[in-house]
């Protein structure tokens, strides 16, 4: 005759593992961020605009020695001009200082962002958001692409055509980053190199012309930012992603 199953529960422990770290990520608020950088690319254009004015007033002072000898100027006009240039530059590179660090940490956030709400919309890590700016000549097209990513993954809907909620606004911002990119450094090249009275007012020239350029660019840069974290914070709003 068959033993009688046992009544006896079976009491052994049972193991439940924890999950794994880093499974659960959740979003992080963009806006403080973003604002901040928002901020200091305003700044970063004001200061461009002093440079401008600067570059402009060199212009005028070395065509005026040109035309009427060096007599012509006063030396306390002359060293003002050099005085109001160094000073602009000066400030032109506090501004970048200071907006750099924060930009690539807004957009690593708004990177690591969008890899929760569509993460198979991706090439490149997370940590090509801070790395891509920093690798010689590739930084003028792989950050780009991180951009393009985050902002397909960023929309209302991530797998939807490109013609859906398009990319314009990134694409313009690159495009002026590059241009003004070229432009500075060809006019500083310029500009140091410059002896004569008439490379002088060539290379203010191509400085007022870079610095114009750089000054819709980070406009435009502000744009994209505020544009970005506005759809990232309403994509969240709408329980996209983890909680934030």
């Amino acid at each position: 005759m068959p033993a009688a199953a046992s009544a006896t529960p079976n009491l052994s422990p049972v193991v439940v593992r924890p999950p794994a770290p880093g499974t659960y990520q959740p979003l992080r608020s963009p806006v403080g961020l973003g604002l901040a950088a928002v901020i200091l690319l305003g700044v970063v254009a004001v200061t461009d605009i002093v440079a401008a004015l600067a570059a402009f007033n060199i212009r005028r002072v070395v065509t005026a020695m040109s035309d009427g000898g060096f007599l012509a100027v006063g030396q306390e006009d002359a060293d003002f001009a050099d005085m109001m240039m160094a000073g602009a530059s000066g400030a032109q590179l506090l501004a970048l200082l200071a907006t750099v660090p924060v930009f690539i940490v807004w957009f690593h956030r708004v990177r690591a962002n969008a890899g929760l709400f569509a993460p198979d919309r991706f090439t490149r890590g997370t940590g090509w958001a801070i790395g891509g700016w920093f690798i010689p000549i590739a930084f003028l097209w792989i950050p780009r692409g991180v951009a393009a990513e985050t902002w397909r993954a960023s929309r209302t809907d991530p797998h939807a055509p490109d013609d859906h909620e398009r990319a314009t606004l990134l694409n313009v911002w690159w495009a002026l980053f590059v241009a003004a990119w070229i432009a500075t450094r060809f006019a500083d090249r310029r500009y140091e190199r410059a002896e004569s009275l008439h490379e002088i007012v060539s290379a203010a020239d191509f400085v007022v012309l870079a610095c114009l350029l750089d000054i819709v660019a980070a406009v435009v840069a502000a744009l994209f930012v505020h544009r970005l974290t506005r759809m990232q914070h309403a994509k969240a709003l709408r329980g996209a992603g983890n909680p934030v």
